[in-house]
């Protein structure tokens, strides 16, 4: 049974990356999607290959800058105006900013890469959620990742922004509890993306030694396939997720698909959370 048949998912950084193999995952479980992105080009091809996969149902673009509240808010009322009942929202669009140590890079681009992580994931939220489909369950996915759980120095802007994001997350849970809406927070781990060609750019002496390296490996073969953030995400957009909400989840190292994990996921307050841990070590699956 196709777990998001009958649903409306609106996903942001829906063209490429990540964004595109979650709308993949998102039309194979029986959903409609509406894909956005700044590029028209990307889009375009994209929602092609998406009208392939399934043509029981008009899948929509729309190119759109996450960062600008006007547009965004123009945008909440072009839904309006279509008629669209969204039933679910991933916020997955996203920059690394500027590489280097903080005292060093353009302030400018920290801000702009900020802009664009944080505070459109809220534009978002802020626009989408109230006229979201209230008549059943309401779902929400911010894409977190690296710097969220431990220190990524020389991607401060990347992030802080990202940790900023688990936090936000938590907070707008509580503050819409009883409101028939579960809203999560995903780390998809190391994706082979257009983002690490910004690594390279940069190069060893901005990135890091260490992470140059690493990043040139984990290319060439220890990625993690965003298929990985795609299936967690589509669980977290489903009925099955239900009563799960204020959660930070790791697609590659968390067991999200056992049943004890998603039973303590619901029980434990503070498990999967921005939190200090003290005295706790954390196994991969």
């Amino acid at each position: 049974m196709k777990t998001l048949k009958g649903k409306t998912i609106l996903i942001t950084g829906g063209s490429l990356g990540i964004g595109f193999a979650t709308a993949k995952k998102c039309v194979e479980e029986g959903s409609r999607v509406i894909i956005v992105a700044r590029n028209k080009t990307t889009l375009h091809s994209s929602l092609k290959i998406l009208n392939q996969i399934s043509t029981e149902q008009e899948h929509l673009l729309y190119s759109l800058d996450v960062k600008n509240i006007n547009a965004v808010n123009n945008f909440s009322k072009w839904i309006e105006d279509q008629k669209v009942k969204i039933n679910g929202l991933v916020n997955c669009a996203g920059v690394y900013g500027p590489i280097g140590k903080t005292i060093e890079v353009d302030m400018k681009q920290f801000t702009k890469a900020f802009n664009i992580n944080f505070f459109g994931t809220i534009y978002m939220c802020n626009a989408i959620i109230p006229i979201m489909d209230n008549s059943e369950r309401r779902k929400v996915v911010n894409f977190s990742g690296g710097g969220a759980a431990t220190p990524f120095p020389n991607y401060s802007a990347y992030a802080t922004s990202k940790a900023a994001i688990v936090r936000f997350t938590e907070n707008l849970n509580i503050e819409l509890t009883n409101k028939k809406i579960d809203i999560n927070s995903v780390a998809p781990g190391f994706v082979a993306t257009r983002l690490h060609e910004d690594t390279l750019k940069a190069g060893p002496e901005k990135s890091g030694n260490n992470f140059y390296n690493n990043t040139i490996e984990q290319i060439k073969e220890k990625s993690v396939p965003p298929e990985l953030a795609a299936d967690l995400t589509a669980f977290l957009l489903s009925k099955d997720s239900d009563g799960i909400g204020g959660k930070f989840i790791s697609a590659p190292w968390d067991d999200w698909e056992n049943i004890n994990f998603k039973k303590k996921l619901i029980k434990d307050q503070d498990f999967a959370t921005l939190r200090r841990v003290d005295d706790k070590i954390f196994y991969k699956k």
